[in-house]
């Protein structure tokens, strides 16, 4: 490491310490409940996805969520000049779902030799801060979808997409929610065949039945979305080319993306992280990441000698929520099979 680089890495440490009214910022410490904030702030912003759900921060590491939403007709009339009374509802739970805030770790290394070519920049700081954040977040939402345990140790190499680093919301849906999760078609050998000839002719048809599994009350909210894999909506692009492609006017839709603005009658998206053979519908308000207060720890700016690297180690207590039960359904993706070239793969 270069003087240079040296004397910046020192001034970041120090200024971090600061902030959270330590004295070193390289041992691990409590972050402050204002930089605890502008940690769930960043978050926030590092994402498109994580702007639109709720990332907020809850007293108790384990609880009920919270219902951050109003659903059902709330407007009424009442004769009260007898006996009728006026009656308050509480519209904002239609099945509420436990949570515990797991420890999940968020440890990264950056190398002397960045930190070098970073030394001479005027945002050292905020490279330095920043370093490695869009990934930990993108990792937060993949672990939202493909999250199954908490396990005390986690193994990478055969939990790519953190299958084992904390509990998400698919994993809410097998536990709490299952008469609104589809895991079989009419066979009934754990298998989802969405084309011709399938249990969904095709994948409008199979968010629209996913749609019809959502409480009364919900079913026509206009804030209801389709969010649909990667490879379920590749596929129904091919099968639009196929029999549209020659045609000037439906290929230029095809082209503009126009093709995929709705399925069942909702809006559809793609969101990152999300499995490709997937199909889950409810609002972004209804999913939710908790972070229990005061549990954010963290140490920067750690030297390595041996690895010539910086070692920061970042933890928070968290959990993948659903705020609504009803207000959910979704399509086990682990199951579906799509016709291709004659064969259901």
């Amino acid at each position: 490491m270069q003087k240079n680089t040296h004397n910046k890495l020192n001034a970041y440490i120090k200024r971090v310490g600061e902030q959270n009214d330590i004295d070193d910022a390289t041992q691990k410490f409590n972050v402050s409940p204002n930089g605890a904030q502008k940690i769930i702030a960043a978050i926030r912003e590092s994402n498109w996805f994580l702007k639109r759900i709720n990332v907020i921060s809850v007293k108790n590491q384990k609880g009920e969520s919270i219902g951050l939403s109003a659903t059902g007709m709330i407007a009424s009339r009442t004769d009260t000049t007898g006996a009728g009374k006026r009656t308050p509802k509480d519209y904002s739970s239609l099945g509420a779902m436990p949570y515990m805030c797991e420890q999940t770790n968020f440890d990264t290394a950056v190398r002397y030799a960045k930190l070098d070519n970073w030394a001479h920049m005027k945002n050292f700081n905020t490279l330095l801060s920043k370093a490695h954040r869009e990934q930990i977040d993108a990792n937060k939402i993949t672990i939202g979808w493909y999250g199954e345990t908490a396990e005390t140790t986690t193994d990478p190499a055969t939990n790519p997409n953190g299958e084992d680093v904390n509990i998400g919301w698919y994993q809410a849906m097998r536990t709490h929610n299952s008469d609104r999760l589809i895991t079989e078609g009419v066979e009934g050998s754990g298998v989802i065949k969405i084309g011709e000839g399938g249990d969904f002719i095709n994948l409008d048809m199979a968010v629209l039945e996913t749609k019809n599994l959502l409480h009364p009350a919900c079913e026509n909210d206009s804030n209801l979305i389709a969010i649909i894999g990667g490879d379920l909506l590749a596929y129904d692009k091919a099968k639009f080319y196929e029999a549209h492609g020659n045609t000037p006017s439906e290929k230029s839709k095809i082209e503009e993306l126009q093709v995929i603005g709705t399925y069942g009658g909702l809006p559809a998206v793609k969101v990152p992280g999300f499995p490709p053979t997937g199909i889950m519908v409810t609002s972004y308000d209804n999913l939710s990441i908790y972070i229990q207060e005061d549990s954010v720890r963290r140490s920067v700016g750690k030297k390595n000698d041996e690895k010539d690297q910086i070692e920061n180690f970042e933890s928070m207590n968290m959990a993948y929520v659903i705020e609504e039960l009803g207000k959910v359904a979704a399509v086990e993706f682990k199951n579906v099979k799509l016709l291709i070239k004659g064969a259901w793969v």
